[in-house]
């Protein structure tokens, strides 16, 4: 075999060693060929790591829309970067959240990814609790500290608190402030106050209080611990809580401390806002809920 390789005249090597290169390029193409296809055929990676219910501490001064758009960006860019295929449409990423809190709020606020945004619903009309101040003496337009004063009165005849507590725990009627977001013909009736309509007529609603406490109690200020259902406006309570003492307060501070079985202790802080913790608190809660199965 050697031999006759020898006497391969350089003419016929040329013409092998193309065939050869041919050869060996076909199969370089057939290859590439069969790595596209397995490429294509490949399942692509999906959206959401996990879908479910976690709960972040909302920053003051952000709105709940706006912690729920920055957090929709984290989970889209991590989407992006994986591969995956996010639908055409916004919101590319389903998230929404469980009960909004006032901007000048801070505390438990639960959000939903995927399918977890159907079990919202629920944690709206649930039962919260929260932790807030009062000032006697003067009340805003807001019913806490952003707004103007429009009220001043004496509480120099408050001497205790606990014998109005009665009145503010069950089924109460509650109007709820002027700056807030329900609806009342189409607008928002923050939207109306801001546009300078003070006089709007706000019907009152049931709530109910489950439980109420008064804590650290310096007048004028005050402290209060709320467990109550969907619906209630703890400025209001602080508000009415005044008027039942023949005077006026302000809320000074809120803080959501419990939503459903999520407490401050479950919280994703701010510093810790990444599509890895956002996705590790998700299956944290879904694991809680197979223990209590």
């Amino acid at each position: 075999m050697l031999a006759a390789l020898r006497n391969v005249t350089p003419f016929t090597r040329s013409i092998l060693s193309s065939r050869c290169m041919s050869t060996q390029n076909t199969f370089l193409r057939s290859t590439e060929a069969s790595q596209a296809s397995e490429a294509s055929s490949a399942v692509p990676p999906p959206v959401y790591r996990a879908e479910g219910l976690f709960a972040v501490d909302k920053p003051l001064h952000w709105t709940s829309s706006q912690v729920v758009s920055y957090l929709r960006g984290i989970l889209e860019r991590d989407a992006r970067t994986r591969g995956a295929q996010l639908p055409r449409r916004s919101p590319r990423i389903k998230m929404g959240h469980g009960g909004t809190l006032d901007p000048l709020a801070n505390g438990v606020l639960v959000l939903g990814v995927g399918h977890g945004t159907k079990q919202l619903q629920s944690y709206l009309s649930g039962s919260k609790a929260y932790r807030a101040g009062g000032e006697f003496g003067f009340e805003t337009n807001t019913l806490d500290m952003e707004g103007n004063i429009t009220r001043r009165a004496a509480y120099d005849h408050i001497h205790d608190l606990e014998h109005v507590r009665p009145h503010f725990v069950g089924t109460i009627e509650q109007i709820p402030p002027l700056f807030s977001a329900i609806k009342q013909d189409g607008q928002r009736l923050y939207q109306k106050a801001r546009k300078g309509h003070t006089d709007v007529d706000i019907p009152a609603r049931s709530v109910t209080i489950y439980e109420l406490q008064f804590l650290n109690v310096n007048l004028p200020k005050f402290d209060i611990e709320v467990e109550c259902g969907g619906g209630t406006y703890i400025r209001s309570l602080i508000r009415d809580i005044a008027y039942q003492l023949d005077t006026v307060a302000t809320t000074t501070y809120l803080q959501r401390i419990k939503q459903g079985p999520f407490t401050l202790e479950d919280c994703l802080q701010k510093e810790d806002w990444t599509a890895d913790n956002i996705y590790a608190a998700i299956e944290r809660h879904q694991q809680k809920l197979l223990e209590l199965i």
